[in-house]
């Protein structure tokens, strides 16, 4: 059985921007994770967004080179589970489509370092901290 873990968005800023000492324990943890066949990776196209936005050096294809990572594309479902998050829980909407996804793709636990997030996603789901 395929494990997920759902990266959000600050996780591949710390993996690829090389900010310590965050990058370091991310690097190790999602070796550790994906180590063996069955531990993949996850984040929306919304990720690829943000990530360009507010990367210093990163490109798409450095974003692209994270092994076992997919990307989800947003579709009606997880729009509307991100409108319903958000309204329930006053997120902004980039953590709500990030949430909603997480949560439709049945992801063993969201990955993340942003504490006000992860209080919120903890009512749904495992959440992981650096």
């Amino acid at each position: 059985m395929t494990r997920l873990l759902y990266l959000d968005t600050n996780i591949l800023m710390y993996l690829l921007e090389r900010q310590e000492p965050y990058s370091s324990r991310v690097a190790t943890y999602l070796e550790e994770y994906t180590k063996g066949s069955d531990g993949q990776l996850a984040s929306s196209a919304v990720a690829v967004t943000e990530f360009l936005a507010g990367s210093l050096s990163g490109t798409l294809d450095v974003l692209l080179s994270v092994p076992r990572l997919s990307f989800v594309e947003l579709d009606h479902s997880m729009a509307a589970k991100a409108g319903m998050l958000q309204r329930q829980n006053s997120l902004p909407i980039g953590d709500a489509i990030h949430l909603a996804t997480a949560i439709l793709l049945k992801a063993e636990a969201l990955f993340t370092n942003d504490k006000v997030f992860a209080r919120v996603a903890e009512g749904y789901l495992p959440v992981r901290a650096v």
